[in-house]
């Protein structure tokens, strides 16, 4: 639609402040250059280069400095954003997903459901502390743990050279969970690349696991505002923090394609809603889905699917209220996840 203004880029990335291999300012460098709207670092358990000052715009790309908080047994990683200094060490996830709140900042749990099933010396970081209430967003999916999950002792030549090539889409597990947590209030869902650029020793060759370009070819994470983003960082910022937390976001994996251009939206009698809005049943809305490129389109309602369809356009008539969100998929391999539109 001609008034909402899609911008893109990525989130969850290391640098080395903790146990990324380039600082921020190179990794911007990296963003600008392919045409990234914003980057969102988070490394571990430090503000240092927010506190430094190192936070701005780089080029036309907006860097966004959080942290990522784990508790005394490196779990529960909540990636907290809008807060100017780190919280005391040791605090349980409880505890800091409810400062963070107080503190005025918001938060996303990261790999909530992550396992793995070999290579036990790249053990799983899951988020078990769901009795927490004030966490605002959780990824949906995220591109280290899917790699992991999937690497074993007999595939690590196959997957250190086509890093990109084996991810399919979120996990059910995942999925069910959000939609479980939004039929009982918003909660918005991201894509996250977990970016590190790890070096990696395989025999003579040295490698890296995921390049910081590569992964910025992967998993991104759209965000539709209401107005352009603005050019002034302070008022950039404010704008990518709201588009977040009133979920009008949406998720892709750009090596199926550049999903920029995706439309989903309700339109009724009087009034349109776009991703992470809501509209009344009395307004006899439509549920509208647009793809920049032919796929399957799938409609989720109350995290269940209730009608799909193949081509570039999806138009449904809902007969009752609920959460619904939208998958796209080319093949078998997961391309599109759109964000919750409530109907009530």
């Amino acid at each position: 639609m001609e008034k909402w203004h899609e911008i893109v880029g990525a989130i969850h990335i290391h640098s080395t402040d903790s146990d990324g291999t380039k600082s921020i300012p190179e990794i911007a460098k990296l963003g600008d250059k392919m045409g990234l709207d914003f980057l969102i670092f988070s490394d571990h358990m430090t503000l240092k280069s927010y506190q430094t000052g190192v936070e701005g715009c780089y080029g036309k790309t907006l860097v966004i400095i959080g942290y990522e908080i784990h508790d005394r047994e490196n779990k529960n990683h909540y990636l907290a954003f809008n807060l100017r200094e780190t919280l005391p060490f040791g605090l349980t996830p409880l505890e800091y997903v409810k400062q963070v709140k107080e503190k005025g900042g918001f938060g996303i749990i990261a790999h909530p459901d992550e396992i793995r099933k070999d290579l036990p010396k790249y053990p799983a970081y899951p988020w078990t502390a769901w009795g927490a209430q004030e966490f605002d967003g959780i990824e949906i999916w995220n591109q280290m743990s899917e790699w992991l999950e999937k690497l074993t002792r007999f595939n690590q030549v196959k997957m250190l050279f086509s890093p990109r090539k084996s991810l399919d889409s979120p996990t059910e597990r995942v999925l069910s969970k959000w939609d479980e947590l939004n039929l009982k209030r918003k909660v918005f869902g991201i894509g996250a690349i977990d970016a590190h650029a790890h070096p990696y020793k395989l025999g003579p060759l040295k490698l890296t696991i995921f390049p910081y370009e590569v992964q910025f070819k992967s998993i991104r994470t759209h965000l539709v505002l209401n107005q352009p983003l603005s050019s002034d960082f302070e008022k950039g910022k404010a704008q990518i923090f709201s588009a977040l937390l009133n979920c009008n976001v949406f998720a892709s994996n750009h090596r199926r394609g550049d999903a920029k251009g995706f439309l989903f939206y309700a339109e009724g009698k009087k009034i349109i809603a776009r991703i992470g809005e809501e509209i009344n049943l009395e307004e006899s809305p439509e549920l509208i889905v647009k793809t920049p490129a032919k796929a399957e389109i799938r409609l989720i309602h109350n995290g269940k699917l209730i009608y799909k369809t193949k081509g570039k356009e999806l138009i449904h008539q809902p007969k009752e209220k609920g959460i619904y969100r939208v998958e796209v998929f080319k093949g078998d391999k997961g391309w599109i996840f759109s964000n919750h539109i409530k109907i009530v």
